[in-house]
């Protein structure tokens, strides 16, 4: 990273952060913790913080005493207001290039620690004089609260990193940029081709977060401004108003002389500066680029922007992401700032953020290749300049024929959170044999195959499962995804149906095995199978006999790319094929031949073993009040329930029966409890 883009990105950084700690200190004044002054007549002029005189005397200078109390009082206050703003506000140019070029942006540190930054330039607070006492006691607590500091915000980071990439790629680009911000009214292009980059910029101007002053963007003519409000922001705050345009509505008057007509008079006539922003690659209109006082051009997402961003708000070591996203052979070509928000959560592992963010790509580059399939007619040349915007025009219309379900988390599970108490794996699973016995050997085949010593045509990674409804196979198949920790593409043939019209139903079956081609490691579980039919008789209900029917070329169209999908998933490392019916027999023999679905496992319904198991994981936690109340309940109930059968010596026998049985079976639910909370078995057709 040089230094222009480190002075930029570091500016940036800073106000993100000043707002971060404004957060804080706004939980603390909620809490009861701090007070608030104001300089001025209201908090437009500025703000200072003290300690609230109601908790001065709880404070005993203990750093360790003091930060427990002002986390204790902190979480019990659930309120979340509006930030207030604590700087006085500076004028527009002159504050932006100071603040740009400011000594401390000239000797900044690492971008590993751009949270560092301190607030004696930034907040206007009370400070400590030499003396000590009780301004000594402010700054103390006041110290304490910023360890508080929420972590910075990806999509925002994401944001500033781009812009800072924008400003850097040209050289000069930065001189240019403090010469355009000198004139009255600049007209600022910039263009920087990431989905969701236009909205999230004209939020962050709108916060502050861009320029050292809130503004407020005022839309030419009648579209949105970028930011998606209609009308200006008005408010409490002193906003500087600045008027935008969307490159995107700017294409749309490309073709006739409206584009001319708007920038002659609703552009050049502002008497205020101009802010045109885009997320699309492709060219801009040449009477935009002309207009412009400045031209800022980014790139799209890379793996050094996402290292970058994992590094500044998860700490995560840019070394490590880079390793593990080279890896994986990782491209984020379709990735936009809203993917980068969803996947980088608080809590999460880097390994599940970068399987997320790979998620993503390929579900954004599966739309993408569904728009330039369907969209052919309006120009190939339009559609390959968007790049690495993805901004489909409609969605993958083959998205819903099948879900995504990621494995829990191991973290949140070693930690015994209660929100991970129900997760199923097939190590606790009973009564499945070996249907459980396949799953571990795969586990461990897996981490063979992780660490390059065997390859994926050694594992058996084909199975079917069959057994009466209600069974378990689509909870083995949700155990499996949690215990292999690789995600579940879970459908069925009748989702697949669901289009009706072949060319969809096809189109449907390939783009699902494209999903799982695309994010693999993954399991794909296809769900009653048999719904496939088979060319030698029987298609589920009989549609395609074998006595000529009409639709057999129908049916016989589906199991052949069925047959053709298999064989190249066969030759594609990383997915694992599960699929499951209720009538084995109905299924095409091709497809149980080796390579396809050759290991077929019949689950029976649970014995007695496995529902003590299923009863167990069940009750969970209530199982000692149910096993305590247990003889005397049941014993009534079978009472009532056999009351009026005439035989009343076989009743007298069941009661006695069902009774010993009881203390039998609560002994040894107690034994399978003990066993931990992840034995399971779904028992649906025994409730």
């Amino acid at each position: 990273m040089n230094r222009v883009k480190n002075r930029i990105l570091h500016y940036l950084l800073a106000r993100q952060q000043r707002v971060a700690r404004n957060e804080a200190f706004e939980r603390a004044a909620e809490a009861g913790i701090l007070e608030r002054d104001y300089i001025g007549e209201n908090e437009r002029s500025g703000t200072k913080w003290r300690i609230s005189d109601d908790c001065v005397l709880d404070f005993k200078g203990d750093e360790d005493h003091d930060f427990e109390l002002i986390t204790k009082f902190m979480k019990r206050s659930s309120c979340r207001t509006h930030l207030s703003e604590i700087v006085i506000e500076a004028e527009m140019s002159s504050e932006f290039c100071e603040d740009i070029n400011s000594e401390e942006a000239d000797h900044m540190g690492a971008l590993d620690t751009p949270t560092s930054t301190s607030l004696a330039n930034s907040d206007v607070m009370q400070r400590a004089p030499s003396g000590g006492g009780i301004a000594c006691q402010q700054d103390h607590v006041l110290s304490l609260v910023k360890r508080l500091t929420p972590s910075l915000k990806p999509a925002e980071v994401t944001t500033a990193l781009s812009l800072a990439k924008a400003i850097d790629l040209e050289s000069g680009m930065f001189e240019q940029l403090m010469s355009a911000m000198e004139k009255s009214n600049p007209i600022i292009m910039v263009q920087v081709p990431v989905f969701d980059f236009v909205r999230q910029f004209g939020l962050m101007l709108e916060d502050g977060l861009i320029l050292p002053f809130f503004v407020s963007l005022s839309p030419i003519e009648s579209e949105p401004s970028l930011s998606g409000h209609y009308n200006e922001l008005i408010d409490a705050r002193r906003r500087k108003s600045i008027a935008c345009m969307n490159g995107k509505f700017a294409r749309q008057k490309d073709f006739d002389d409206e584009l001319r007509k708007s920038i002659s008079k609703n552009v050049l006539t502002q008497i205020k500066p101009v802010i045109i922003a885009d997320e699309e690659k492709s060219h801009l209109p040449d009477r935009i680029l002309a207009v412009s006082d400045i031209t800022l051009k980014g790139d799209g997402i890379d793996l050094e922007l996402i290292a970058d961003v994992l590094s500044i708000c998860c700490n995560i070591p840019k070394v490590d992401s880079l390793s593990m996203m080279t890896k994986k052979d990782f491209n984020p070509s379709h990735l936009g700032i809203d993917d980068m928000a969803v996947a980088i959560r608080p809590g999460r592992s880097l390994a599940r953020i970068v399987d997320t963010l790979i998620m993503l790509e390929a579900d954004n580059a599966l739309a993408f290749d569904d728009t330039n399939d369907a969209d052919s007619s309006v120009g190939s040349s339009y559609l390959n300049g968007l790049g690495n915007s993805i901004k489909p025009s409609r969605p993958n219309k083959y998205v819903g024929f099948y879900d995504v379900i990621e494995p829990c988390n191991l973290a949140c599970e070693e930690a015994g959170s209660s929100s991970c108490k129900n997760h199923l794996f097939v190590e606790g699973l009973s009564g499945y044999g070996d249907a459980q016995q396949w799953a571990l050997d795969l586990k461990q085949d897996l981490d063979a195959w992780h660490s390059d010593e065997v390859d994926w045509s050694e594992l058996s990674t084909r199975l079917l499962l069959s057994g009466p409804p209600g069974t378990g196979k689509t909870t083995y198949a949700k155990a499996l995804c949690n215990s292999l920790q690789i995600p579940l593409i879970s459908t069925s043939v009748a989702r697949w149906l669901e289009a009706s019209h072949l060319g969809d139903v096809l189109a449907a079956i390939s783009a699902t095995f494209k999903y799982a081609n695309a994010i693999s490691p993954c399991i794909l579980f296809i769900d009653e199978i048999d719904n496939i039919g088979s060319r030698n008789g029987g298609a589920s209900g009989g549609a395609n006999s074998g006595n000529g029917h009409k639709n057999d070329d129908y049916w016989a169209s589906l199991i052949n790319r069925l047959l053709e999908l298999l064989d190249g998933a066969a030759k594609t490392d990383g997915i694992v094929i599960l699929g499951a019916t209720n009538r084995p027999e109905k299924i095409d023999p091709a497809l149980l031949r080796s390579g396809r679905l050759e290991k077929h496992i019949i689950i029976p319904p649970p014995d007695a073993e496995a529902l003590i198991g299923i009863i167990a994981h069940h009750l969970g936690t209530d199982l000692d009040a149910i096993v305590k109340e247990g003889s005397e309940a049941s014993k009534g109930l079978i009472v009532r329930s056999m009351n009026d059968l005439p035989d009343r010596t076989h009743t007298n026998s069941a009661i006695n029966n069902a009774c010993s049985n009881i203390h039998v079976t609560n002994s040894t639910i107690h034994k399978n409890a003990d066993a931990g909370h992840r034995t399971t078995r779904n028992g649906a057709t025994h409730d």
